[in-house]
């Protein structure tokens, strides 16, 4: 998908190739008397599709909106209705509570929210706003095109679209998602394991749904890339599961899972036998300094400026942590290789409460200007760093093939790069730490994180608080033998050991719901993986 020449890349034109215009035109394969509208036409690749596609089909009934004028004077070449103007004033004027599509297709620019033209943004949110969403800060432009395209279809309405993959996972899109599961019967989405466009690396997703269908639910078809769709054409839709629709706001990324697989996950989700993360601990992100070249230190340049005083352990990257706890020796064996696991911290007082060498660490950072930068300079004082409590534990932010947790033996504090945990009285931290290991647990936290295109999984805190431990006999664990299988990579056998005093003894998981769930961790692990590889 190549950036229309000329364009201003802020404004989120892109082509969309033929061979994905025309397969969506297939398959809405509309009858004469349809009503189509085309609200973000670009220089026509769907028109083009329609012209191809059904020659013969009555002009009048076509209908493109392109907010730039010199494209859609090239949209106009293929004799249908093209409005230059902007979408959102068009629904606002000609749509809304006066007519309906009977088809809509396109491929809706991406702009992020502080690149959305005001006067537009304005339209666009309010009209949302009537429809009962919510847009904040975070509202991608695609996200108002698709959601009031959808409002706009008749009562057999089909839509045809080509989505950025943010849909199935991201948390501004979760209502979105809760509003398609249940104002479509049917959902059709085609998904890719390769990039299919051009010099851009955004995923991309065709979303295909159906107001009114005989056969209810939704289905997600995996492709490998491009070829695939061109070579199997409106045949690679037979091959999916149709899959009952979830009315939530969960991310859809479980979709992948068979119906047998999704059966056995939602059945432990609700198992009360197995422990909420908020019933054993709190989750919430690592401190922010504001300049890690001021604030984080190797030991060496501790030493050289006299600050061993003013410093506090602390762990900066989550590589720094390799097993499920944090030692003393470990720690000091971080800061012998250089690794910068000391951060400046002299506390909040004047300059006259502090050390000579804090004084003189502080003034050279002034000079270096690090006083200036944002964080530092809506503090009271730049040079001091807001904490709360310290972790008990650290959790991966992004993880490469599964999350873990690490018990934080040494008192360090953690920058933003991990989450901190603290537990509730009474909870034994290592039980914890040891239990989550365990593949019921790993396979829900791919349905719960966020993976983009560099392959890691990525949790916030709130998709933290979500994830799920069975606990029962999590005390028999021993976390020296799991730290150690940690240590040397071999995941795989603290799975097993872990499984069996969890999920077999404890739960009574047959071999073949055990297996269920390893599948379920293996599929989407290795499906973000292999798109980290193809990018």
């Amino acid at each position: 998908m190549k950036p229309i020449e000329g364009y201003d890349k802020l404004r989120g034109g892109y082509y969309t190739p033929s061979d994905i215009a025309d397969f969506i035109v297939r398959w809405v394969g509309p009858t004469p008397e349809n009503t189509i509208l085309e609200p973000s036409c670009g220089d026509g690749s769907f028109l083009a599709a329609f012209k191809n596609i059904f020659p013969d089909y009555k002009q009048e009934n076509v209908t493109g909106i392109e907010l730039d004028p010199a494209e859609a004077a090239k949209a106009s070449q293929y004799g249908y209705k093209v409005i230059a103007g902007d979408f959102f004033s068009y629904y606002e004027r000609d749509v809304e509570e006066k007519k309906t599509f009977d088809v809509i297709v396109g491929n809706p620019p991406f702009i992020r929210y502080q690149n959305f033209d005001e006067k537009y943004r304005a339209v666009a949110f309010e009209l949302m706003r009537n429809h009962g969403f919510h847009p904040n800060r975070l509202t991608n432009i695609w996200l108002p095109f698709l959601l009031l395209s959808c409002e706009a279809l008749g009562e057999n309405g089909r839509i045809g679209m080509v989505i950025p993959a943010e849909l199935f996972q991201v948390n501004y899109a979760a209502e979105a998602r809760e509003y398609l599961s249940s104002h479509f019967e049917k959902l059709t989405i085609v998904t890719f394991k390769k990039l299919v466009f051009d010099d851009i690396q955004q995923e991309v997703v065709l979303l295909l749904g159906e107001k009114k269908s005989n056969k209810k639910g939704i289905r997600v078809v995996e492709l490998e890339g491009l070829n695939a769709l061109v070579n199997e054409g409106l045949n690679c839709l037979d091959r999916a599961e149709m899959k009952k629709l979830d009315h939530s706001t969960d991310k859809w990324v479980k979709y992948y899972l068979t119906n047998e697989e999704l059966e056995i996950l939602e059945r432990l989700n609700a198992d009360e036998r197995i422990s909420n993360a908020p019933e054993l601990f709190e989750v919430n992100v690592g401190l922010v300094s504001g300049e890690n070249d001021f604030f984080l230190v190797n030991w060496e340049n501790v030493k050289e400026r006299k600050l061993e005083g003013d410093v506090t352990p602390i762990i900066s990257r989550s590589e720094q942590v390799k097993g499920v706890f944090l030692s003393e020796d470990e720690y000091l064996g971080l800061r012998e290789k250089g690794k910068k696991v000391s951060i400046f911290t002299p506390g909040d007082k004047s300059l006259d409460e502090l050390s000579e060498s804090a004084r003189i660490y502080i003034a050279w950072g002034e000079n270096e200007g690090y006083n200036k930068n944002y964080k530092c300079r809506i503090r009271k004082r730049w040079y001091h760093v807001p904490m709360s409590w310290t972790a008990d534990a650290f959790l991966i932010r992004q993880a490469n093939l599964y999350p873990k947790m690490i018990i934080n033996t040494v008192g360090a504090l953690v920058t933003d790069t991990l989450h901190k945990v603290r537990f509730h009285e009474g909870v034994d931290g290592n039980a914890v730490a040891s239990a989550f290991l365990n593949t019921y647990t790993l396979a829900l936290s791919e349905t719960l994180g966020r993976s983009y295109g560099g392959g890691v999984l990525t949790f916030e805190p709130g998709e933290m608080r979500r994830m799920r431990i069975p606990m029962q006999g999590a005390e028999k664990l021993d976390i020296q033998k799991i730290d150690r299988l940690q240590r040397e990579g071999k995941y795989e056998e603290i799975l097993l050991y872990t499984d069996q005093v969890l999920l077999y003894e404890n739960l009574n998981l047959t071999e073949r719901e055990v297996s269920l769930l390893h599948s379920i961790w293996s599929k989407m692990r290795d499906r973000r993986l292999t798109r980290k590889r193809s990018t």
